[in-house]
């Protein structure tokens, strides 16, 4: 998936796991630039 209004910024691929490793989970949140916390609010 390509970010629509920032053409600068990388796709992320995200495995289909049934679950994450905290370590992978960690590795794509800093990828996609977004901290533990806003990762949170938006569960």
């Amino acid at each position: 998936m390509k970010h629509k209004s920032d053409k600068g910024k990388k796709p992320l691929t995200i495995p289909k796991h049934k679950v994450l490793g905290k370590g992978l989970l960690r590795k794509l949140l800093r990828d996609a630039e977004i901290s533990v916390e806003e990762f949170r609010e938006l569960l």
